[in-house]
């Protein structure tokens, strides 16, 4: 697995506790074509959406997500393709039956199938994916040698 930067370049997302909690108030627009208004709705510092411009039928369909990060695994003989690529975000949903979802939960995707993680768990698999990266490595150390 190759990051799409070298790890001691990757940019991190290190956001005062307080700015990830407090939420601001955003104009968001909701409705449907030619019948469209804008509320304002509160929504967490990390978001990143443009709640006006993506507008949704009601208030209950607005969600919350993050800046997303990814990595790739290339292929040899092919520059141009990845075998996988995985993306990372912050996400919530306000209005969720499930109460974990209203909180803030990191989901992982490979674009068809999403894993959404709450913190503690989100903590266990970045464990888990450095073992994995340092397996990788040995991989590539053996293979240098062989």
């Amino acid at each position: 697995m190759t990051l799409l930067h070298d790890a001691s370049t990757v940019p991190t997302q290190t956001p005062s506790p307080a700015a990830s909690v407090t939420p601001r108030l955003v104009p968001a627009s909701i409705g449907r074509p030619g019948r469209v208004q804008t509320v304002h709705v509160s929504c967490p510092a990390w978001c990143v959406l443009d709640h006006l411009d993506e507008r949704v039928v009601a208030v209950e369909d607005i969600s919350h997500r993050g800046q997303v990060d990814h990595v790739e695994v290339p292929t040899m003989g092919d520059d141009l393709y990845s075998v996988f690529e995985v993306y990372s975000q912050l996400f919530s949903d306000p209005i969720s039956e499930d109460p974990r979802m209203r909180e803030a939960s990191v989901v992982v995707t490979d674009g068809s199938n999403d894993a959404y993680l709450t913190p503690d768990m989100a903590d266990v698999f970045a464990d888990s994916l450095v073992a994995f990266a340092e397996q990788v490595r040995v991989l590539a150390r053996t293979a240098r040698g062989a």
